[in-house]
C-alpha cells in the first residue's frame, strides 16, 4: 500500500488539519496526455497497416479512446470505490463517496457524448462491411455505454452493466483487428490494459481529486489513499502489458527490420514506446513528489504520521 498507520499513529493524526493544495498536480495530467498521444500513434500505425485512410483512422481511434475512457472510469466506480474502508470512520467514508459519486455523474455525462460519437467507428471501418451483424452490435454497444454514463454512474447496477458492455466491445474490436486466434488475445490484452489506465486516470483527476478537496479530514484521506492504491496496483501491470503487447503486435504486422523502424509509419512504434517509458517515469516520480493528489496523505499515508510526530 501507499502506507499504513498504526493505531497509535492514527490516534495522533485524527485531530490534525489536513493540508490541501489549491492547484491540481500536473504530473497526472502529463501522464493522461502521454497515454492519449501514445494511443493515437498506435492507432495510426495499425490503421495504416490495415489500409485505412486518415479519416477512418481518426474515427476508429476516437472509438477505442472513448471506450477506454468509459471502461477505466467505470472500473474505478465498480472496483476501487468501496462502501467501507478499514480504520476509517463510516460517516466520513460515506460523505467522501457521496461527493465522488455526484462528481462522477457529472463527468460521466461529459464522457457520454464522446462515446456516442465514437460509435461511428464501426460504421467507417471497411473490415466490417461484410459483417453487418457485428457492426450493428458494436454500434449498439457504444450507445448502451453512452446511455449508462448519461443516466449516472452513481447507480452501481448501471455502472456494472456499462462495464460488462465495454468489456464485450473490446473483445469485438480485438476480433475485428486481429481475427479469432492468439493475435486477438494479444490485441485484447493491449486494449484492456490501455482502458484500465486511461479511464482510471480520468477518475483520479476529475473525480477523486475534487472530492478529496471537499473532505480534508483524516478518515477521508484514508479512504482516498486506499482507492488510489488499488488503481496503482492495476497500473503496475497495465504499463508493462501495454509495452509488451504493443511490440508483439508491431512484430506481427511487419517483422523487426531495423531500417523499417526509422521511417514512417514504423517510427511511430519507437515513439510510442518512448511515451510509455515516460509514463513509467511519471508513475514512479508522482508519489515521490506527492503529485498523486492535492490532499496531503493520499499519495502516502506516512505524510500524516510525519506531521503528527
Amino acid at each position: 500500500m501507499s502506507g499504513t498507520l498504526s493505531e497509535q499513529a492514527l490516534g495522533r493524526v485524527e485531530s490534525l488539519q489536513v493540508v490541501v493544495r489549491d492547484e491540481t498536480p500536473f504530473l497526472p495530467k502529463v501522464a493522461f496526455t502521454l497515454i492519449t498521444l501514445a494511443s493515437l500513434g498506435g492507432a495510426t500505425f495499425t490503421g495504416l497497416g490495415m489500409g485505412l485512410d486518415w479519416i477512418q483512422i481518426a474515427v476508429k481511434w476516437l472509438t477505442l479512446w472513448s471506450l477506454a475512457l468509459a471502461g477505466g472510469f467505470l472500473t474505478w466506480r465498480v472496483c476501487y470505490l468501496r462502501a467501507q474502508e478499514t480504520d476509517a470512520d463510516q460517516a466520513e467514508v460515506d460523505a467522501l463517496n457521496a461527493s465522488a459519486l455526484s462528481r462522477a455523474d457529472l463527468v460521466g455525462r461529459w464522457v457520454a457524448p464522446i462515446v456516442l460519437f465514437g460509435a461511428a467507428g464501426a460504421l467507417v471501418v471497411p473490415q466490417l462491411s461484410a459483417q453487418p451483424a457485428l457492426r450493428g452490435v458494436l454500434v449498439a454497444g457504444s450507445l448502451l455505454v453512452a446511455t449508462s454514463l448519461a443516466i449516472g454512474v452513481s447507480r452501481k447496477h448501471l455502472a456494472i452493466s456499462g462495464l460488462v458492455v465495454v468489456a464485450s466491445l473490446l473483445l469485438g474490436w480485438a476480433y475485428v483487428d486481429a481475427g479469432a486466434n492468439w493475435p486477438a488475445m494479444v490485441r485484447l490484452l493491449h486494449l484492456s490494459a490501455f482502458t484500465l489506465w486511461l479511464g482510471g486516470a480520468l477518475w483520479n483527476i476529475a473525480v477523486a481529486m475534487p472530492a478529496g478537496r471537499q473532505h480534508p479530514v483524516v478518515d477521508a484521506v484514508l479512504a482516498g489513499a486506499n482507492q488510489l492504491d488499488r488503481f496503482r496496483w492495476v497500473v503496475r501491470f497495465a504499463l508493462p502489458t501495454i509495452i509488451a503487447t504493443g511490440l508483439v503486435m508491431a512484430w506481427g504486422y511487419h517483422g523487426l527490420p531495423v531500417s523499417w523502424w526509422v521511417t514512417f509509419p514504423g517510427v511511430l512504434i519507437p515513439l510510442k514506446v518512448l511515451a510509455i517509458i515516460a509514463l513509467v517515469v511519471v508513475f514512479i516520480t508522482c508519489p515521490l513528489f506527492r503529485h498523486c493528489s492535492p490532499v496531503q496523505g493520499v499519495c502516502n499515508l506516512d505524510d500524516l504520521d510525519d506531521q503528527s510526530s
